[in-house]
Order: structure tokens, then C-alpha cells, then sequence
């Protein structure tokens, strides 16, 4: 973990201990100028769905998260034709597929070591990625697609 990540948990675990409410944090910044910016980031992440586990939402500043919360409106309508093919799943299945793949892409797509933090088979975890190309109808053999895909999945992370 780099200092900034490491400093930024610290961080985080300290506001979770004084938060009475729900907390958005920004990613770091050095110069005051950029503070509007940050105060944008840190409320963007407020709109987002809830952690259940943690009333702090920390953005952290990645290509990933910036892109999806820099135009949220346009985000959200542009990653329908991506994860429409989800709608139609109940609640606990449409979430455990988004957090397989949140897994997967997490752990350099290795479909054994995302087997091993979801405690189940790599076969299963296969399944699941092959249910998600087909219903997203993207490859995640293609760069472009899984680029794309990262991209959604974080913006209904983030802001949905």
C-alpha cells in the first residue's frame, strides 16, 4: 500500500469513529485551488449507494472513479446500454454478479484468486464472468469492453 492510500485509511478509519452521519472524502490535493474540486468529489461520492458496512464514501482519486463522477448525469444514462441487460435479475443475484466482477477486476483478473475472496470454485466464478459478457453482450477478452465495463461498474459504484 503506497503512503497516500495508507495515510487515506487512516484517515477514514478516524472520521468513522466521529461520523454521526454519512461523510464524503476526496482524494488528496496539495493545493487549496484545488479545493473546489475536491469538495465536488467528496459530495458526488455522498450520492452514491451506501457501503452498509461503513458511513464514510472516499474517493480515491483513480482514472476510474474521476471518469465516472466528472459528468455524473451523462455517466448514469451512458452506462444503460452496458448493464441494462441486469435489470431484469432480482436484487441479490444483479449484486452478486457486480461484485464478482468488482472481485475479478481487483485481483488482476485472476479468476483464482477472485475464487478464493469470494470462498467459492474458479469454475463458478468463470460462470458468472461468462453470464456477465453475455448479458452486457462485451468480451472480457477485449480490452475496450473491459474498459468499458470497469467504467460502468464503477459508475453505478459510485453514483447509483
Amino acid at each position: 500500500m503506497s503512503s497516500l492510500s495508507g495515510n487515506l485509511t487512516r484517515f477514514s478509519v478516524w472520521c468513522r469513529g466521529l461520523a454521526t452521519d454519512r461523510v464524503g472524502i476526496s482524494a488528496r490535493f496539495d493545493d487549496l485551488r484545488d479545493t473546489p474540486h475536491a469538495l465536488h468529489f467528496a459530495k458526488v461520492m455522498l450520492r452514491g449507494r451506501p457501503d452498509e458496512a461503513s458511513s464514510i464514501a472516499v474517493f480515491d482519486g483513480s482514472i476510474l472513479a474521476t471518469a465516472a463522477v466528472s459528468a455524473p448525469d451523462v455517466m448514469v444514462r451512458s452506462i444503460g446500454n452496458a448493464l441494462g441487460g441486469f435489470d431484469d435479475l432480482p436484487d441479490a443475484e444483479h449484486e452478486m454478479l457486480f461484485e464478482t466482477f468488482r472481485v475479478w477486476q481487483d485481483n488482476d483478473a485472476s479468476v483464482r484468486s477472485a475464487a478464493e475472496v469470494l470462498i467459492c470454485h474458479p469454475n463458478t466464478v468463470r460462470h458468472r464472468l461468462r453470464r456477465i459478457e453475455k448479458r452486457t453482450g462485451r468480451s472480457l477478452s477485449r480490452p475496450k469492453d473491459v474498459a468499458e465495463l470497469c467504467l460502468a461498474f464503477e459508475v453505478h459504484r459510485l453514483l447509483m
